[in-house]
């Protein structure tokens, strides 16, 4: 099997598409032609689970929309737009598309506050904006970052004839990105909109038993392993440095196989923020200003991935190792989140749409179990398990074993 190599955009700059995503990019780009030619502001949901083909899809639009600008044939002919992402990672390989491909432009991706910033500023407004990864917008005041409104998504509309947005509840995963169908439902209330829900998985190369498995396994609910695993690679491991000698062994192969952790990890005892389990001690991932993303840098296979540098990415295989935070209960024979556990408190800063007593402490547990589905859901050939908490790391062993 060839070695993939560590290109940026590899994932996101598919000319061919699949059929159903043909068909709902042409439904999608009727629908921001008509909304131009039609008196006030419109926006396009575009929702599917992780791996679904968002950001290609997205990627696709952004190229065509580029390409007839300077066209005086095409719809698209002198519109001004610009594409954000709240995500530094992302944000670099759209940069990249930006400076390497024709009709596209570096410039014309920034992150949501400067886009918001620069729009009142200089009283800027856009034919179309297009937003990735739409769950990370902030829905809250967030002065430090020199964010003064309420609602990220609310103030993009304000600037914008047409809104493309991305969005997946299931990967929302901290307070002040709170997001759930009833808060979007009322941003979108005041404009015309529409949905385009994406269903297929393209990412994860997987039969029907397998994806069902690791979809109920995020929210908690545990089965025997399916018997049947097709071509993917799913194992439950005894100890988290046999995983980690395992996913070396596939980066070697094929590259692109990564070691990630969900947050609840305590500090290794000399201070370093590393993540310690049983023969395991590797530092966390970091942010790094260079070009390459986290999952494309060779030196990476050395370090512990995390939400903020995995979300959104392709990996071939993902060793998942999860904190004491995730729990078994034996009574419900189900994994369940202990908040008391997670030790990244930021994630569950406050937020005025989440006020109700029980709301917030279920936000809590579904902010948990959504960074594990992210977690979970990067490998395309592979995901290899491992749980700190003994006694759920020996029922996964258990139920691996049933399917045998």
């Amino acid at each position: 099997m060839e070695k993939q190599e560590n290109d940026n955009l590899k994932s996101f700059d598919i000319d061919h598409l699949s059929t159903s995503q043909s068909d709902i990019l042409a439904t999608l780009q009727d629908y921001l032609v008509q909304g131009l030619q039609a008196p006030g502001h419109h926006v396009a949901v575009i929702e599917g689970a992780a791996g679904t083909g968002k950001s290609v899809l997205l990627t696709k639009l952004f190229k065509n929309i580029g390409a007839g600008i300077k066209d005086e044939h095409s719809p698209y002919k002198g519109l001004k737009t610009v594409f954000t992402v709240n995500h530094p990672e992302l944000l670099k390989v759209y940069q990249e598309m930006g400076a390497r491909y024709q009709n596209l432009y570096k410039k014309d991706y920034v992150r949501p506050t400067s886009l918001i910033n620069g729009g009142h500023k200089t009283d800027s407004r856009y034919d179309v904006v297009l937003i990735d990864e739409g769950h990370l917008l902030l829905s809250k005041r967030e002065p430090y970052i020199r964010f003064f409104q309420d609602n990220q998504l609310t103030e993009i509309i304000k600037l914008a004839k047409v809104v493309v947005v991305v969005f997946d509840f299931q990967q929302v995963i901290q307070g002040k990105m709170f997001w759930n169908q009833k808060l979007l439902n009322q941003v979108l209330a005041p404009y015309d909109h529409r949905i385009f829900p994406m269903d297929f998985q393209y990412r994860m190369e997987v039969n029907a038993p397998v994806s069902s498995w690791i979809d109920d396994f995020v929210t908690g609910k545990l089965t025997p392993l399916p018997a049947d695993l097709g071509n993917y690679d799913l194992r439950i491991f005894k100890r988290a440095d046999v995983l980690l000698k395992t996913i070396k062994a596939r980066n070697q192969e094929v590259g692109l196989a990564r070691v990630l952790a969900t947050t609840g990890f305590q500090r290794r005892s000399d201070g370093a923020h590393h993540v310690v389990l049983d023969g395991f001690d590797l530092p966390w991932d970091e942010f790094d200003a260079q070009v390459k993303t986290w999952p494309n840098r060779p030196e990476s296979i050395n370090q512990v991935g995390s939400i903020y540098t995995v979300q959104g990415f392709d990996l071939n295989y993902a060793g998942v190792l999860l904190s004491p935070a995730f729990e078994y209960d034996e009574e419900s024979d189900r994994m369940v989140v202990n908040p008391a556990k997670v030790t990244h408190k930021e994630i569950y800063k406050k937020n005025p749409n989440l006020t109700d007593a029980d709301a917030i402490a279920q936000a809590k547990i579904d902010f948990m179990y959504n960074a594990l589905n992210i977690l979970a859901k990067r490998g395309k050939k592979g995901l290899y398990l491992k749980a700190a908490d003994p006694a759920l790391n020996a029922r996964l062993l258990a139920l691996q074993n049933k399917a045998k």
